[in-house]
């Protein structure tokens, strides 16, 4: 089916549903008492999965006198549009904040959680201590991970210890953090309450479930007893592979979905995310069918209207794909990537992607002594919306990669601005993550997954960039990095702007720690720990002798060696670089660099945007003194530094100098930031070959290529020379032919041509 008629399709089932899409959403158990008694009967035979009894009950209210009822009975039975009409009419005349919060719980039912918050905070306004709408931001807070959310429910709960809808909430949190100790004791604490009240223990029960599979304990005593209340509760295991996805572990979640929608077909969020998950695995045509289900059942679900237009784009997109040899015995296979690109970036990116690969899984084969059981997929995405739904449905995403066991995607350098981001830093800290989930069947905690990665693009990668980011430097001075054994929590419900990435960063610092003082093969045994279940500080003690607590007390006495004075001298630092972006509006040079020496003498190694080093090496060269401004812009670069327009400045001054092994190294860079320069790849191309580096030189002559030059011919010849120099004459000769029928009088080719007709070199 063309895209054309498939999108007209979903725009018919979507004018469809737009009035019904009954039974497609996750039950929901009214935990407070704000449900009007009205819906008391019906609600228990939805608890007990009498559904289409529930459904005749639930019809019987929209006659109700009460026009909250009905407006609650409509949009119980998935009337999405007749409900959004009677709650504005319920709320049209009334300060009731109840009504503005049930009307809320509409719009989070329909995905559109900004307007939820908003009548949530209305109904605030009415009264600022309404228990379900503070209960309502809580809900609305957690679909978007943000850590305030365990926050308020801390303050919810110290007023109203008892709230069941609130324990509930605290519970799936610490879940989500895995603290599972803590989540049992709440479950505990709220099964008697949920008894006495005459609710069923159905989630209770699944997140019991859940904490069993966090403790790789059987799941099935807890699944069995949720069914005996609810023989058809599909959301029994979609709520324990929640728990699966949140540990990287795709495969066993669709294990659990298929098991959700095969017990309850019409339950739209499995749909969905069965099929999300079949393609986080590369199970294309698993997903779509999925996917279609589920926006059959839901259209109003943006995840699901993303998804389904983007598999539309996937089957576009170009599929190539490599073995890759063992360095030590090049007859033997470790390995095959298979890469997907844009068609329109595939050319000019696949010979380095292609390269980095295979780098990349000869270095992490021998370095984690583990060989992939599978072929190993990387997708890089010019359109950063694309990516964004690849990975988590929505578009707009702050990240770069992110990797699914074998498969792993990413923005291509066209995403963003040219020159924007390291793209072969992050691929290669994406791969990282290939081999270190997958020789611990994904069992590693967050904050090993990437610290290692970090700890890899430091240590092996393309990229020798170790500067602290300043959010990290603060939260060292305010003594703000976590205990090793709850950093998991800093990536997965940050408590402040910024945590996220202070986490990276104090996970890669705790790998490389553990790597200096104990060695490499201590952060390896601590990964086989992991893929037997231990717990950090089980992990510790096997690899290097301490718990976490200890462990803490080392690793913070060693950042206070390397980075405390830095960090208590934060103000004063930023007081330099505000002095030398005065000076340099001022074109005061001479105090420009000295500026610049003062921030570069506090932290050498900020090699990143807005360095000292690019800074002074342009004071310099305003100076006249270009000799020391091209030895500072070498030193900043052999740090890491990779601004491209530095870079190419540096180049052009090498290549006067005829420098040219140092500025081949240097052009080397510029192109895992941005390959998209015809003379760059043409430079070096022609540079590898006079060297005999014949595999860089293809390597450039096909990324020259893939940009479109307006003489082609000049590489073909290129790969031509590197395929003689391979001693495969038939490949050589090949590419000449080539080579003529885009320039029939290029003389080189034809000279070429006529050595392998005569078998003489001609002069």
């Amino acid at each position: 089916m063309n895209s054309l008629k498939r999108n007209r399709l979903h725009l018919f089932a979507f004018i469809g549903a737009l009035f019904f899409v009954a039974d497609a959403n996750a039950l929901t158990i009214h935990y407070g008492d704000e449900r009007h008694e009205a819906f008391h009967d019906c609600d228990q035979l939805s608890y007990e999965g009498e559904n289409q009894a529930a459904q005749s009950c639930y019809e019987q209210l929209l006659n109700h006198e009460v026009l909250l009822v009905q407006a609650d009975a409509a949009a119980t039975l998935g009337d999405i549009r007749g409900a959004n009409k009677l709650f504005r009419q319920a709320a049209s005349d009334s300060n009731d904040p109840l009504i503005k919060t049930r009307w809320a719980m509409l719009y989070l039912q329909t995905h559109q959680t900004s307007d939820a918050v908003s009548l949530l905070r209305e109904a605030l306004l009415y009264d600022e201590g309404y228990l379900p709408a503070r209960l309502g931001l809580v809900e609305a807070t957690m679909r978007t991970y943000e850590g305030r959310a365990r926050e308020d429910l801390y303050y919810i709960l110290a007023e109203s210890p008892e709230n069941m809808h609130a324990l509930m909430l605290q519970a799936r949190i610490e879940l989500e953090l895995q603290n599972t100790d803590v989540a049992r004791d709440i479950l505990a604490k709220v099964r008697p309450l949920l008894e006495a009240a005459g609710l069923p223990l159905l989630e209770h029960h699944a997140l019991q479930a859940s904490a069993n599979l966090l403790e790789a304990e059987p799941i099935d005593e807890w699944v069995d007893k949720a069914l005996l209340i609810n023989p058809v509760y599909g959301d029994i295991y979609a709520t324990i592979a929640h728990y699966y996805i949140i540990t990287y572990r795709y495969r066993e979640a669709v294990d659990l979905y298929l098991k959700a929608v095969k017990l309850t077909p019409n339950l739209a969020q499995a749909q969905r995310d069965l099929g999300i998950n079949y393609l986080r695995i590369n199970n294309v045509f698993g997903a779509r069918y999925h996917i279609q289900k589920a926006f059959e059942l839901d259209p109003f679900d943006a995840e699901t209207v993303n998804t389904l237009r983007f598999l539309d784009k996937l089957d576009n997109m170009r599929v190539s794909s490599i073995d890759i040899n063992d360095p030590d015995d090049p007859r033997l296979t470790i390995g095959r990537v298979i890469i997907r690109l844009d068609r329109e970036d595939a050319d000019a990116l696949e010979p380095y992607v292609q390269d980095l690969a295979r780098d990349a899984m000869q270095v992490f084969t021998e370095r984690y002594n583990f060989r992939l059981a599978r072929p190993m997929i990387v997708e890089l995405y010019h359109d950063h919306d694309d990516f964004g739904v690849r990975t988590v449905s929505t578009p707009g995403i702050g990240l770069l990669g992110v990797t699914f066991g074998y498969l792993t995607a990413m923005d291509s350098p066209k995403a963003r601005p040219a020159g924007d981001f390291h793209w072969g830093s992050t691929l290669w800290h994406e791969i990282a993550h290939v081999f270190t989930l997958e020789k611990t069947n994904h069992r590693l905690p967050r904050w090993m997954s990437e610290g290692l990665s970090v700890y890899e693009e430091w240590n092996t990668g393309p990229l020798p960039d170790r500067s602290i980011p300043i959010d990290t430097l603060l939260a060292i001075s305010k003594g703000e990095l976590l205990p090793i054994d709850s950093l998991d929590s800093g990536f997965v419900r940050p408590t402040y702007n910024g945590q996220v990435q202070v986490s990276y960063t104090q996970a890669g610092l705790i790998c490389d720690y553990i790597s200096s003082r104990w060695g490499h093969d201590a952060l390896v045994t601590m990964l086989e720990q992991f893929a037997e279940n231990a717990s950090t500080s089980e992990a510790l003690v096997a690899a290097i002798g301490i718990d976490g607590p200890s462990f803490d007390d080392k690793f913070l006495d060693h950042i206070e060696e390397k980075y405390g004075e830095l960090a208590r001298s934060l103000d004063d630092y930023q007081v330099s670089n505000r002095q030398m972006g005065r000076a340099i509006r001022a074109e005061d040079w001479v105090s420009v660099s000295v500026l610049a020496r003062k921030v570069i003498e506090r932290d050498p190694l900020r090699v990143g945007g807005g360095n000292a080093y690019e800074v002074l090496a342009r004071a310099l060269r305003e100076q006249g003194e270009e000799d020391a401004s091209m030895d500072i812009l070498i030193e900043w670069h052999k740090l890491g530094g990779h601004g491209v327009e530095s870079l190419r400045m540096l180049v052009r001054d090498l290549r006067a100098r005829k420098r040219y092994d140092e500025a081949a190294e240097v052009m080397e860079s510029i192109n895992w930031v941005s390959p998209y320069v015809v003379e760059e790849h043409r430079w070096l191309g022609d540079y590898y070959l006079e060297k005999e580096q014949t595999a860089r030189a293809i390597r450039e002559y096909d990324a020259l290529l893939g940009l479109q030059p307006e003489n082609p011919a000049e590489a073909l010849l290129g790969k031509a020379k590197a395929s003689l120099q391979n001693g495969d004459k038939e490949t050589a000769k090949r590419q000449v032919l080539y080579a003529l029928e885009q320039a029939p009088f290029f003389r080189s080719a034809q000279k070429l041509l006529l050595e392998f007709n005569e078998g003489e070199r001609v002069d």
